[in-house]
């Protein structure tokens, strides 16, 4: 420490020569008055919350358009989103059922939440969170791709299997029916989705998919549902028995997608009851032209080496619909008549069944369809309805 008087020297000398200012000179202010500061600050606020805005609703949640990269219109919005930017959509069904001969029932059958990101050009992720039935929730599918280029793509992940017509895309508006077809929901068992990985692509007009995925837990097969209660769902998924996916379809004519695919794989997944050699092979065609919306699908599986026999599969079905406002560039009305027939295998529990259903399919906007339907029975193996299926997506 210095001395007292060493100090008292140092405080003279800097009274004697003072230190510059080092703060240059500034031209005064003209006051503001409060009011034109206040008048300021919200025209700042106001831009701010334009800016906010203009980014949340054009790059979190896009407009839907076509479905693409083997998802639904609204499940594809990511892949038009900004680089680094999260992607939100959606879709759900709300019912009434009208049995035959029992009691009238209300479902809020789905809720669904669509999720993505888009890290950059080349690294997407997205996922669907489904609430069912008002208390069950799932992941439908949950994924990254990377996006090589059109003809190149590779998918890992939760993935929905490419196969039919209804699997893939499967939101209320991109089919006519209150309900999915049997044939896509117990031989083909929408929504089925399972853990594996993928490379998929545009040939110039010859879209496909080739996947590894794992196979069925065949321990579920059999009983009117079929092939249905062996899905998985990529939770805690036996994996020992893995399946092959192939599927193709042709593009382009515009409105038509033709097309079919394979599925091969074991599903005894190592438990007692044989290796459960499961084969399915599915042909599709999907036709819109103006007024017209045509669609026809057919399915046949097999499950050999079971203990507890084998099973044969098939189920068909053809619908058409035409659009009574073709005129109209919002709104659309189609009536349509669907037959088909399913074959569960009896011998396994199953059902041998045809259908006819007729109704009326009705968009107010392209995003909302309210849709009325009643479906006939042959052989009262299941019990004539009619529905009442109230959907959206965005």
């Amino acid at each position: 420490m210095l001395p007292i008087h060493a100090l008292y020297l140092a405080a003279l000398a800097a009274a004697a020569h003072p230190a510059e200012d080092p703060t240059p000179e500034v031209e005064p202010v003209t006051a503001q008055s409060d009011d034109d500061r206040l008048d300021e600050l919200e025209r700042k606020f106001a831009a701010l919350a334009g800016d906010l805005e203009d980014y949340t609703l054009a790059d979190v949640i896009p407009p839907v358009g076509e479905a693409q990269n083997g998802v639904g219109p609204a499940g594809s919005k990511v892949y038009r989103a900004a680089e680094g930017s999260l992607s939100i959509g959606g879709y759900g069904e709300a019912e009434m059922l009208f049995p035959d001969g029992g009691s009238n029932e209300f479902d809020l059958h789905r809720v669904v939440l669509y999720f993505g990101y888009k890290f950059d050009e080349k690294w997407v992720f997205n996922s669907e969170i489904e609430f069912e039935h008002a208390d069950e929730s799932f992941v439908e599918f949950a994924y990254l791709d990377y996006l090589h280029s059109d003809a190149v793509n590779f998918r890992g992940g939760l993935m929905l299997v490419p196969m039919g017509l209804v699997n893939a895309i499967h939101e209320p508006t991109t089919y006519l029916g209150a309900t999915r077809p049997l044939t896509e929901s117990y031989i083909l068992p929408s929504t089925w989705r399972e853990g594996g990985a993928s490379i998929y692509g545009d040939l110039g007009g010859l879209d496909y998919q080739v996947a590894v995925v794992s196979g069925f837990d065949g321990g579920g097969f059999g009983g009117m549902s079929g092939l249905r209660g062996g899905r998985q769902k990529g939770s805690e998924a036996l994996s020992d028995d893995m399946a092959l996916i192939a599927s193709l379809d042709y593009t382009d004519t515009p409105g038509l997608v033709l097309g079919g695919s394979l599925y091969s794989g074991d599903a005894g997944q190592g438990m007692v009851g044989g290796s459960l050699e499961t084969s399915i092979f599915e042909l599709h065609a999907d036709y819109k032209s103006g007024p017209l919306w045509l669609r026809a699908l057919i399915a046949e599986a097999s499950v050999d080496d079971r203990d507890a026999g084998s099973m044969d599969l098939s189920g068909w079905y053809a619908e058409a619909g035409w659009d009574l406002l073709r005129d109209n560039e919002v709104k659309s009305l189609y009536p349509f008549i669907r037959y088909e027939e399913i074959d569960t295998d009896p011998s396994a529990g199953g059902v041998d069944e045809r259908a006819i259903t007729f109704g009326l399919h009705y968009r107010p906007i392209d995003q909302i369809v309210i849709k009325a339907d009643y479906a006939d029975y042959d052989n009262d193996l299941l019990a004539d309805r009619f529905q009442i299926t109230l959907g959206w997506v965005f």
